[in-house]
Parts: structure tokens; sequence; C-alpha cells
């Protein structure tokens, strides 16, 4: 399954000023793609804590609920202060750090760098709508993965579920 049939649209501002569409499924059809088998929560969900950082309402509520209903423990921030913040406050660790990479302030991907050192063995997946923000040289040495908008929810838990299943030292990164 690639896409969900009932979808939200959110305006994605672009880092030079441009727009950018991002299509996320709706917590209504999601539930409904649990309900009928399409989505495999039990396959790729888990019991781990992600910390999501997205500055987009719309985009941190349906990926924030995705994740939930898969199993996993979810702390939301909507900015890469507020992530930092509710890092240093939680009391259980942080296994993964998934972050939009455009937006205001702290970039996800600075975001991305003070998290290598806060925390050498967190796991980290970067999201964006804009290819170009996602290229592997820009973003070594620091160990994390990336994630493409818009994703369905399938590709968001699978994704998440091969990212934490891997070794935290492993270096290696994949587009």
């Amino acid at each position: 399954m690639n896409k969900l049939n009932s979808q939200a649209n959110v305006e994605e501002a672009a880092p030079e000023g441009g727009e950018k569409l991002s299509e996320l499924p709706s917590t209504f059809a999601f539930e409904a793609a649990i309900a009928a088998g399409l989505v495999n929560t039990c396959q790729w969900g888990g019991k781990e804590t992600i910390l999501l950082v997205e500055d987009e309402a719309l985009v941190r509520k349906a990926t924030g609920e995705a994740l939930q209903s898969a199993g996993y423990r979810v702390v939301i921030a909507d900015s890469a202060t507020q992530a930092l913040e509710a890092y240093r406050e939680s009391s259980e660790p942080v296994d993964l750090l998934l972050a939009d990479v455009v937006m205001p302030g702290i970039s996800g991907r600075e975001l991305a760098q003070q998290f290598f050192f806060l925390c050498p063995h967190i796991r980290i997946i970067l999201m964006s709508g804009y290819v170009e923000q996602l290229t592997l040289c820009e973003l070594s040495p620091y160990r994390k993965e990336y994630l493409a908008k818009p994703f369905s929810i399938s590709t968001l838990l699978q994704r998440v579920r091969e990212v934490l299943d891997r070794d935290p030292f492993d270096f290696g990164a994949s587009a």
C-alpha cells in the first residue's frame, strides 16, 4: 500500500520561499487502514521512544498518531528548541529522533548534529519534501537516515522499524 485514499493536504513553505504541497493520510483513513489490515502495525510497531520534531501541525499530528497507534511512545515537539527541552526533561531515554529538515530557527540538520553529541546512541531520521535538503554530503558524518515527504503510513512505520533495528553505532546511511 503506497497511499491511503483519504488524504489531507498541507502547504509546506519551501526554504527559498516557494511552496510545496505534502500529503498525509487523515487520522480517519489511517484508522480505517489498520482495521482493514492494510497497515501492519505488528510487524513495524514497537515500544521504543521516538522524539518527533515537526513544525507543521497537521503533519505532526498525523505522524504522531501513526507512531502511537503502532505502539511507540512518542514525545512531540514543534521546534528544535522544544525538542531539546523535552529531551532534557524526559525520564526515559529517546531511541529515535524523527525531525523535519526545514524548520524555523534551528533546522533539523542542526538538531541532528546536537543530538549526535548529546546522545551518541540515538538513531536519527530526517524528513523533507525537498530532495536537495536530504543530500548525503551535507549531513555527514552524522549517523542518520532519510525519509522523503510525502510518505505513506506504511513507509513511515517500516522505515522507523528498520532504523531502530540497526546497530546505533553503524555509521552507514542510506537515502
